[in-house]
Parts: C-alpha cells; sequence; structure tokens
C-alpha cells in the first residue's frame, strides 16, 4: 500500500516535470498532446488518490474514541440502536448485546473499564490492544479491531463476541 502511493507520487512529481518540459509553440504535434493528456490523466490520478489518503488519515479513530465506544456499548442506560450501530453487523448481536447490558444494569456497582493503546490503522481496518478491567480482575492487553463503514469505526464482530463473551453473552453461529 505505501509502496503504491509512493509510486503514484513519483509519477505525479515526473508528469510536472514533464508538464514544464513541453515547449510552447503552437505546431500541432498529437504525440506532444497525448503525452500531455496522459501526463495530466497522471497528475489528476495522484492527486485524487492523495486526497483520498488524508481523507483517510483524517479519520483514523484515537484511542479514546475506541475507548469511549466502548464503554457506551456495555453502558446499560444506552438505547439499543446507539449500542448495535456500535458494531460490524450489529442487529445481528442485538440480541446478545441486550443480554449483556441487562446483567450490566442488574448490578449498578459492577463497573468495566477499558484501556486502549497502540492504535494502528491499515486500510479500513484498525488494531488496538485493549485491556479490560472488570471486579473480576484485569484482562490482558489483547488485539481488538474495528473496521471503518459507513463513515465511522465500528467494533469487528470477531471482536465484540470476545467482549459479548466476557459479559457471559456469547454469540452463537
Amino acid at each position: 500500500m505505501i509502496l503504491r502511493k509512493t509510486l503514484v507520487s513519483a509519477c505525479a512529481v515526473a508528469a510536472v516535470f514533464a508538464l514544464g518540459a513541453c515547449s510552447s509553440d503552437d505546431t500541432s504535434d498529437s504525440s506532444a498532446t497525448s503525452s500531455t493528456s496522459v501526463a495530466a490523466a497522471s497528475s489528476t490520478s495522484a492527486a485524487a488518490t492523495s486526497s483520498s489518503a488524508a481523507a483517510e488519515a483524517a479519520t483514523a479513530p484515537t484511542a479514546e474514541s475506541l475507548n469511549a465506544d466502548l464503554t457506551a456499548l456495555i453502558d446499560p442506560a444506552k438505547p439499543i440502536d446507539e449500542k448495535t450501530a456500535l458494531v460490524v453487523d450489529g442487529a445481528k448481536r442485538q440480541a446478545n448485546i441486550e443480554t449483556m447490558g441487562a446483567a450490566l444494569g442488574g448490578n449498578p456497582g459492577y463497573t468495566i473499564t477499558f484501556d486502549v493503546q497502540n492504535v494502528e490503522v491499515e486500510g479500513q481496518t484498525a488494531t488496538a490492544d485493549v485491556a479490560v478491567v472488570s471486579p473480576h480482575g484485569a484482562a490482558p492487553a489483547a488485539p481488538w479491531t474495528w473496521e471503518f463503514e459507513d463513515g465511522t469505526w465500528k467494533l469487528s464482530d470477531t471482536s465484540a463476541c470476545g467482549l459479548l463473551e466476557m459479559g457471559r453473552a456469547p454469540c452463537t453461529a
């Protein structure tokens, strides 16, 4: 991915130099026009790739935002629609999320906290080390994943099922 972006950037720079090297005479040489069009298209493609990469980078999740989403997911006071929106295919896990929420809501003194660290993004997937602390103790940090879907970062189904398992609401097929 990085190599491809570097290659596209190098092509864009070469296209800029090629355009600058073109003479400004008024002869209508079709080969010059063709190469200028190709160079301009390459430059436009590189600019689109560059702005796409910038948009992706701008939307990269922070440890704080992922932590807030995990906290919202287990909050018994949050509406189920808000919770299912935080998980990839959340509607499929609605019953599990409700079961976990009911268990947590029945014991207000039972608190769970998350410590999200080392967020890394590759394409449409973010991975972070997540440690979970509950009254039963602390689970060591393990890698959890999120997927960028519909303009937001959502906890992957696999990671959500791991959390639901801890909440005694395991996923089934």
